[in-house]
């Protein structure tokens, strides 16, 4: 409408269209708030050999959907960017599901050395202090887990999850400023355990352990992790539990 054609129009369409533009205003701010962090970032580390288990592990398919995509299900709503780490060799179809999904891919800057490589190669490439860095093969992320970690780190800087009194660098939040260097260092000393380099720092860079041990159902099913055939059919139950449907035509590749 025309600013001419509403000063015509009777004063019952003027107030119509006042409601109309309010109606798109909040509408607007409902969009704007599913970035639960908008200024921050989530990094999925990828590029793991998968020696454990004859598969590529994003990729396995859980009741019809690969735990890559279910991942993104989730990070999509809370963060700006999502970043997705790969090796420099991986000829697998992670990069292009990645792509398909609006992530920002990039290659490990140290080749073969673990999660720590991920992890800092993440950071260098983030464009957020704040970063929710998380594993490829995570397939039941809860959100109010992820939260509750977000609402931790307004007070500590850094959240790691504790479990059973062992630290798990791979579903956890990083400042970036607090650790890129240190992992640098560690990465050219020769010291590549990040469960260590965490317990060894964590006090002096203002960091918490979030301990979950006895909590929710939910906390726990997101930090399954998919690194054996044993945690493949413990996903199974899950699935099952959640009455999502079982397609038995992605076997092997996923249940």
């Amino acid at each position: 409408l025309s600013s001419a054609s509403i000063i015509k129009s009777p004063k019952s369409k003027i107030i119509s269209f006042i409601k109309y533009l309010l109606d798109k205003k909040k509408l607007y701010f409902k969009y704007d708030n599913t970035n639960f962090m908008i200024n921050s970032s989530a990094i999925v580390i990828a590029g793991g050999k998968n020696k454990r288990i004859n598969m590529v592990k994003p990729l396995i398919n859980l009741g019809g959907k690969q735990i890559l995509i279910r991942i993104n299900d989730v990070l999509s709503k809370l963060f700006s960017e999502t970043i997705l780490v790969i090796r420099k060799d991986q000829s697998d179809d992670i990069a292009d599901l990645g792509m398909a999904l609006g992530m920002h891919i990039v290659e490990d800057k140290y080749e073969n050395l673990g999660p720590i490589a991920g992890i800092y190669t993440g950071l260098l490439e983030s464009i957020s202090e704040k970063n929710f860095i998380i594993g490829g093969d995570y397939p039941f992320l809860s959100e109010k887990l992820i939260k509750k970690m977000i609402d931790i780190s307004n007070e500590s800087k850094s959240v790691f999850i504790k479990k059973e009194n062992v630290i798990n660098p791979l579903h956890a939040i990083y400042e970036k400023s607090s650790w890129i260097n240190i992992l640098l260092n560690n990465l050219e000393n020769g010291n590549f355990s990040t469960k260590s380099i965490i317990e060894q720092n964590y006090k002096q860079l203002r960091s918490k352990f979030f301990p979950i041990d006895n909590l929710d159902k939910e906390y726990n099913e997101s930090l399954l992790d998919i690194d054996t055939l044993e945690d493949l059919k413990k996903a199974k139950k899950i699935i099952y539990s959640k009455n999502q449907t079982i397609r038995p035509d992605i076997r092997p590749e996923g249940i």
